[in-house]
């Protein structure tokens, strides 16, 4: 027998299992399109160009896509091939051997497979193209986001999923190699025995379940957060795997040996039916889960990232006129002209337009980076390891109380501090050869201070700063990159446009100084409200396509345990069991289905909050509010969007069962 046999045998398999294979092929189809969209977001030029953070968080998205693709297509493949046992026992009862029953298979894997695969890839085009269209137009952003990909990002997902598909072939050939034909034409009508509680799967879906959140709620500051936010994502994952495939059983089974909630009609049905096919039910629920936790997770991130877009603003340039400016660390006085010149010099720019300063702020500082080592601060060259230094800045007494408007006073050896973390409960600090008394002060410097461990140091006088720069000299020589720095801040009287034609005069002159660099808020408006839109738009498209996602998943869960509970209802009703009641407990069960992934999922959330907390602050949102008030909503808005397919689907499950 000829190849082309074992095809036309394949293709007229398919047809005839049209009703299995369809939610099959669109499941695959779904899942091949939201890797392929996924890593297409990994080349965007919007993504590359806003945040060098973005395609490391993209990137884990993508591996977070692939784990979950090879399991959700050995899931729905594990069900096609119980259904089919029947007919591939038949093929050895009429005389095929099995190298023959092998290739009809192959074929049926190959033609599945290259259907899945440029349908994914077809349908990620298009749909990619579509939503970008659609979203720019709603959100009407100062300019449009393209959507792009490559052919490397298509060879990509060709070659991960021919893999994912050549494993269920393997898969597929093992349920009959080692099986002869007389079992397989009873494989469907055996159902999956009940699987065993196993107290060291439950055990290890707490453990990574913990670590993971404990790594959440431990986190140092946001930069270490991008570092090991895969590590948590995918110990949650695992963890919750093995939490929907154990700690369900050990429930269910508790409430088996509960003699009072068991021995109930409907309660029966349900805990049994549960229990009896907890292992299939079990991946199906965590990967909605899953899907529902980055859904939540990337919608409400960029909603709030978008509604602080002016407190973002306001903490990037905390007035609506900023100059940075640059000392020559050859030349220390070189600072203190140029900080108190420019200082009469931009009164005087705003004089001339008919504009007054309502007020300004200025202060010079050191910036340096080292070790708290015990009460010493040790330097670090200006090029450090791989571990993130304690950054300092250090600012003059003078300068720090104009500052704040308050009136400190510093003995010569005193000093006060203030540090990111809080960690730091020694009394005094050695820097160099000075040794300062501390006194702790809250916040009042920059809030990009928590993106890391750091410490601000205000000591008695400008002098004190010069020896430190000194000492650093002697500790690390021919390394000269500290100097003293200034920042100078102001708000003016005036319309808009009268402020405006102010900033636009000082970013003639001073926007690229040799030593200095001039912002100005209102300048900036119009490009942070652009790229924080975007990141609305690409967490609005994120969440259409998990949900989309969700959507089919859920769907062909509902078919594939449509046909499960067939046979068996049929059978109850037959013992006596009336369609009321069948009915009635299959309702409690596909509930119970449907809360527990999105309950799962908003914990996850919850304890994702501090780790998603310090990567906001990478985009400046400070204010927690706005985080758990769009947390809030998304949750609200996904159940509901949650509940609608519970109604959707569960029609679709009534009537397989009927």
């Amino acid at each position: 027998m000829n190849s082309r046999f074992f095809s036309s045998l394949a293709l007229r398999n398919i047809r005839s299992n049209k009703q299995l294979y369809i939610p099959y092929l669109l499941s695959s189809t779904a899942i091949i399109m939201m890797f392929y969209l996924m890593a297409s977001l990994m080349t965007n030029k919007f993504v590359q160009e806003r945040s060098s953070s973005l395609p490391t968080l993209f990137g884990i998205g993508v591996i977070v896509i692939g784990i979950f693709s090879v399991i959700f297509i050995l899931y729905t493949n594990s069900f096609l091939i119980k259904r089919r046992k029947k007919e591939i026992g038949l093929y050895g009862i009429l005389g095929l051997e099995k190298k023959h029953v092998a290739k009809i298979l192959f074929f049926e894997t190959f033609f599945t497979s290259i259907l899945s695969i440029a349908a994914g890839l077809v349908a990620g085009l298009v749909f990619g193209r579509l939503v970008f269209m659609l979203l720019n137009y709603l959100l009407r952003l100062p300019s449009n986001i393209g959507y792009s990909t490559s052919l490397m990002t298509a060879a990509a997902t060709v070659a991960l999923f021919v893999g994912i598909f050549g494993i269920t072939y393997l898969y597929n050939v093992s349920q009959f190699t080692f099986a002869n034909p007389i079992k397989l034409l009873k494989g469907k009508q055996e159902g999956e025995k009940e699987p065993k509680g196993s107290i060291i799967l439950f055990l290890l879906s707490l453990i990574f379940l913990g670590w993971g959140y404990g790594i959440s709620l431990t986190i140092p500051d946001p930069l270490s957060a991008i570092s090991k936010f895969f590590l948590a994502v995918l110990l949650v994952i695992i963890g919750t795997y093995l939490l929907f495939v154990s700690g369900s059983i050990f429930i269910l089974k508790a409430m088996k040996k509960n003699k009072r909630i068991y021995y109930r009609p409907g309660a029966f049905i349900s805990i049994s039916g549960m229990l009896y096919r907890m292992k299939q039910n079990a991946v199906g629920l965590a990967n909605i889960c899953i899907l529902a936790s980055m859904v939540i997770i990337a919608v409400s991130t960029t909603v709030t990232i978008f509604i602080g877009s002016e407190e973002t603003l306001e903490n990037r340039f905390p007035y609506e006129n900023n100059m940075t400016l640059h000392g020559d660390p050859e030349n220390a006085d070189a600072i203190n002209t140029r900080f108190f010149e420019l200082q009469d010099q931009f009164r005087e720019d705003t004089k001339k337009l008919g504009l007054e300063v309502t007020e300004m702020e200025t202060y010079r500082y050191q910036n340096l980076f080292g070790r708290l080592n015990g009460n010493r601060f040790v330097f670090e060259k200006s090029s450090p390891g791989t571990e993130l230094p304690v950054f300092m800045d250090v600012l003059p007494l003078e300068d720090f109380n104009k500052m704040t408007g308050k009136s400190y006073s510093l003995a010569d050896d005193e000093a006060l501090y203030y540090h990111s973390t809080g960690t730091y409960k020694e009394e005094e600090l050695a820097i160099g050869e000075q040794t300062f008394q501390l006194t702790p002060i809250e916040n009042e410097f920059s809030e990009e201070m928590a993106l890391t461990e750091s410490l601000a140091l205000v000591v008695p006088n400008i002098s004190q700063i010069e020896q430190i720069k000194a000492d650093f000299e002697k500790e690390v020589p021919g390394d000269s990159y500290m100097a003293i720095n200034a920042k100078i801040g102001w708000n003016t009287t005036g319309t808009e446009e009268d402020k405006k034609k102010l900033a636009d005069q000082l970013s003639e002159g001073y926007s690229w100084a040799s030593d200095g660099h001039y912002e100005s808020r209102e300048n900036q408006r119009v490009e942070w409200y652009s790229m924080n839109g975007g990141f609305l738009f690409l967490g609005i498209f994120l969440g259409l396509l998990f949900t989309i996602g969700t959507v089919l998943i859920t769907y062909f869960k509902q078919v594939s345990e449509g046909f499960d509970d067939r046979g068996k209802f049929q059978i109850m009703q037959k013992v006596g069991l009336d369609k009321e009641m069948i009915q009635e407990s299959t309702r409690s069960q596909i509930v119970w289905m449907f809360l527990l992934p999105i309950v799962i999922a908003t914990i996850h959330v919850v304890f994702a909050y501090p780790i998603v907390r310090k990567l906001l602050l990478i985009f400046g949102i400070t204010n927690e509010k706005t985080w758990l008030l769009s947390f809030i909503g998304v949750v609200i808005a996904f159940a509901a969007i949650y509940w609608m397919i519970y109604r959707v689907t569960s029609k679709v499950y009534y009537g397989i069962v009927k």
